[in-house]
């Protein structure tokens, strides 16, 4: 069981009185609130008795993994979607900002770009907003667990309007297999995984690679006290975002959270090899207008 929280975590539970973790993969999963009793990290963390560092991520399905594709009832979603995301934003302090510095930026970055046909503003904002460095951290840390039941997702997930419009974008965007799988990307994260069972595997979020592997090694290095990962990954479903993102340098490949890919241990013990199988696997379809969570796994796509 992985037990590794980010500092901006730990003082954020201190505040709160509610332990919020991430999944072991580098991303915090908790919008900070702001501190009423300055405490330092260190001692934080001396007061919990948490070890850093020492978490092993099991690499399956992540069926837990909120996985809609809306295939059938994108166009019922686009016309709920307006209203559910001013609900959102009026939630969190964050998202609005978020999302409105995101509505600032493709203003400029749309008048660069072509676009393919059904392709609107909210989407190209959300795509923006996911390069955001802080908020796609908490975007999957919600997005990991939110799947459990249809009950919890709309309990508890506070993204429904943004993973619709995400999930479109990519789906919008997504070009020919065989170029994108020839075209190899590379994901960093400062975690070790394993994978015990010889069976696929999906991200189970929406999970940033590059086409550069010397920016997926920066990615991986950024927590000194934890193990890095390589990836080495040949997508199908991944999109060259880097048109859209905050850090064009970076050349992003954004990788749905529904991709299936086989897996083979690459060199090293922290550096695994991922085949997309040109399949997808969601147990949600439409799950905001009423879809259940189907328990075996529903190629959509």
């Amino acid at each position: 069981m992985c037990t590794v929280l980010s500092p901006l975590a730990l003082l954020s539970l201190f505040n709160s009185l509610f332990l919020s973790q991430p999944d072991c993969t580098g991303e915090v999963g908790t919008m900070i609130k702001p501190l009423l009793i300055p405490l330092t990290y260190f001692s934080l963390q001396t007061w919990l008795g948490i070890p850093q560092g020492k978490c092993q991520v099991e690499l399956n399905m992540m069926d837990d993994a909120f996985d809609d594709q809306y295939i059938g009832c994108a166009e019922e979603m686009a016309g709920i979607a307006p209203e559910l995301l001013e609900r959102e934003k009026s939630m969190s302090s964050v998202f609005r900002t978020v999302w409105e510095n995101a509505q600032k930026e493709w203003e400029c970055v749309k008048k660069e770009i072509s676009l393919p046909k059904g392709f609107e503003d909210e989407h190209g904002r959300a795509i923006i907003a996911y390069t955001d460095d802080d908020f796609h951290s908490e975007l999957n840390a919600a997005v990991r667990g939110a799947g459990a039941s249809r009950a919890h997702y709309m309990a508890s997930f506070q993204f429904k309007a943004f993973h619709y419009y995400l999930t479109r974008a990519l789906q919008l965007l997504r070009g020919r297999c065989d170029v994108m799988y020839n075209m190899t990307v590379y994901r960093g994260v400062s975690a070790s995984f394993q994978h015990i069972e010889s069976g696929d595997i999906r991200f189970g979020h929406f999970a940033s690679s590059s086409v550069k592997e010397e920016v997926a090694e920066r990615y991986s290095t950024k927590n000194l006290t934890a193990t890095s990962t390589l990836f080495t990954i040949h997508t199908c479903f991944g999109v060259k975002i880097w048109n859209f993102s905050y850090s064009p340098p970076d050349e992003e490949v954004l990788i749905p959270v529904h991709e299936v890919f086989s897996v083979s241990q690459g060199q090293g013990s922290n550096n695994f090899v991922l085949w997309s199988t040109n399949r997808t696997c969601s147990h949600f379809n439409c799950a905001y207008l009423g879809g259940k969570k189907d328990q075996t796994c529903l190629p959509l796509w």
